[in-house]
This record gives structure tokens, sequence and C-alpha cells, in this order.
């Protein structure tokens, strides 16, 4: 596979402009035994080192290459070494919309694109696009493994790190995805990332981001399941310059700022952030312990009467010692409307509810806590 790769690299550097030739028709056996020629050359000075000057070396595999190339145009043989010399990762599109499993949206510009793609030894990994609120960012990876891997299950980037205009971001980092490919060896993984105020209050932004090391989990015995096969080793980084209005430019930010208590814990429901591609209530908690469980939803209708239901998410969760930081999104699939379609409301009116988690198999039994939230929007 790293001779293979050397000779695309190689076709890569060849610049051919195929409208400065006149095309020759050949016949298939002719296309073979020009191919088998050239084949024969290479493999012969492969196999005689000392015939051949280093300084001649280089000249040669390029006439080679460019023959290859041309001949290529006509041959099946060809067509797939161009098709292989570039990534499969570059023409590949997996969105934040896609990943966050949503509709397309009519809104343009909805996050900024990256597509940038670098490699992990014998892995492609790609950053799509990233997508930053007050005090979160979303960064979209994709990564091409190259095959299936079967029994196993890609678990993930072993070391991430990033940076905003040269400072570490040290808050709170995770990360979840599925496999997006149709043979199973496109990988993609969503990164959240919690930013600090100090990130929040930048206007502009250079974004470093670093990525080593990926890690496959055994699925075959589900004894071995916390165990790692040995990691795709190999570090890749990627920098975005962008700037503050043009990450948040759909995004807004409304104040709830209520407190209220159920028969568990109490919680403080801060602000309502809206956004084509989602949207979310914060709520934090300074006296919750995870055990006993406890489910919270907020409840509602638009004043165009569309029913809304905020719940949690699997990427909207992050628990510290007592401290709770939760972050309910609105469930386009429960909810009458989209998040697009909730930036034309004009008011929203929620409440607050909660159920313990049950022991056994059962329903949950959700009853609501708390006054009334009304919040205007586009006012």
């Amino acid at each position: 596979m790293n001779n293979d790769k050397k000779l695309y690299q190689l076709l890569n550097q060849v610049k051919i402009n195929t409208l400065d030739y006149e095309e020759t028709s050949l016949s298939d056996q002719e296309k073979d035994e020009l191919f088998q020629s050239v084949k024969g050359k290479l493999n012969n000075e492969s196999s005689n080192p000392t015939k051949v000057s280093n300084r001649k070396r280089p000249i040669l595999l390029i006439a080679a290459t460019l023959f290859l190339a041309f001949l290529g145009l006509q041959t099946p043989v060809g067509q797939r070494v161009q098709a292989s010399a570039s990534s499969f990762l570059e023409n590949f599109r997996y969105t934040i919309t896609d990943a966050l499993g949503i509709e397309e949206r009519t809104t343009d510009d909805t996050s900024i694109a990256v597509d940038q793609v670098q490699t992990i030894g014998d892995a492609e990994i790609k950053v799509e696009d990233i997508l930053i609120f007050d005090d979160l960012l979303l960064i979209n990876i994709l990564a091409d493994l190259g095959e299936s891997l079967e029994d196993y299950h890609f678990g993930g980037i072993e070391n991430k790190t990033l940076s905003i205009n040269g400072q570490a971001v040290t808050g709170s980092m995770s990360s979840y995805g599925r496999t997006v490919s149709e043979n199973d060896a496109i990988h993609n993984r969503i990164l959240i990332v919690d930013l600090d105020e100090d990130f929040s209050m930048t206007d502009n932004y250079t974004i470093d981001i670093t990525l080593e090391d990926l890690f496959i989990i055994d699925m075959k015995d589900n004894a071995k399941r916390d165990e790692r096969v040995t990691p795709v080793e190999g570090k890749a980084t990627f920098s975005v310059d962008t700037t503050r209005d043009e990450l948040q430019k759909h995004t807004n930010k409304y104040s709830i700022d209520q407190e209220l208590s159920t028969d568990l814990y109490d919680y403080s429901i801060n602000n309502l952030n809206t956004h084509p591609l989602f949207s979310f209530i914060e709520i934090t908690s300074d006296n919750w312990t995870d055990i006993p469980f406890e489910v919270i939803e907020i409840r509602g209708e638009d004043n165009r009467g569309n029913e809304l239901i905020f719940t949690g998410h699997s990427y909207t969760y992050d628990g510290a010692e007592n401290h709770y930081t939760g972050r309910l999104a609105l469930s386009e699939e429960e909810s009458d409307i989209t998040s697009e379609q909730l930036l034309e409301s004009e008011e929203l009116h929620l409440q607050f509810y909660s159920a313990e988690f049950p022991e056994d198999v059962g329903t949950l039994d959700f009853a609501s806590y708390g006054e009334p939230i009304t919040i205007e929007l586009n006012q």
C-alpha cells in the first residue's frame, strides 16, 4: 500500500494538459502491449539498480508515469489509477446537517466549511465543517479507514487538542458519531467543545485542531469490548481562520433566568439558543448526583399553536462532580416545526417537566415544576 501511495503522489506531481497533444486511437491489443512494455522496463530497472544512475532514475520514473497517465486516459487500468490518485474524502460530503440527523435547511451558510483532508497512518481524516455558539463549538470530522471493520468497531480519535488564537482550549471535550458510508469504511465524529468566556468574547478566530491516533475496538468478544486493537498511529493538523460574525451568523440567544426545584434536584434554566440547524435550552444544577437519575423535558407551543418539546440529547450533556450542565435540544421528530421554522415564531410558551427514571422497565411519570415560561423572539 505504501508503494501505491508513492505512485499516486508522483502522479499528483505530474501536470498534464491533454489539449496540447493530438489524440491517437489504440486497439485494446496495442494498449496492452504498450502497458506491459513499460511495466517490464520498470520491473527491470528495479531488479538492476546499478545500471541506472541516481540522476537518471527520477527522469525514467516520471517518463514512465507520464506514459501510464496518457495511456490511462484510454484504458480501464489507467482510470483506476487516476481515481485512486485523488482522495475519496475530498469529494465525499457529510455535513453537520447530516451528522445531526436533520433534514436539509433552506438557510445558506449555516456552518463554516473547512473541507481539509490529511492522513493518519493508512487512514484519511477530514474536517468537514464547524459551528459555534457562545460557549459551544461543534467540529464535524470524517475518517476513511479504507475498508469495512467487520467484527471491529471504530472507537474514535485517541488524542485531540484544540487552540484558538494560540491559546489552548481546556474546557470539556467529548464526541459521538456513526458509520456513514455504504461500505462501512467512512466514520463520522462530532467533536463537542465547551468554550469559556475568553473564547466566546473573541472577534477573530484562528482555530487549530490536532488529531492523533485512531483506535479500534474488538467487537467479537464481549469480554474484550473495553480492549483496544492496535491503533492507527499518526498525527493530523488543521487550521481554520474565520470571524465570530461568520461563525454566529444565524445564532440567537434569549435569556430565561428561572430557578426551580423538583422532588430531587434544584435547577437553573438559563438561556434559549436558536439556530437553523438546531436549537437548545441551557440548564444547570449544583446539587445533581445522577443517582437517582432524573429525566427532564421542556414542553409547550409557539404563538402559532405549534407544539414543541425540548429533550436531552447524547451530544448535549456534561456532568462533573455535583455540577450538571445540560442542553435540552428541540426534538424535531416530536415537535410540529423544525429548528429553522422556529426562527419564524414570535413567542414561546413553555413548561418544565421531570420524571425519576424507574428502577424497573416502565413508563416515565412526568410532573410539571416551576412557573410557565414565556420567551419573546425576534423583538
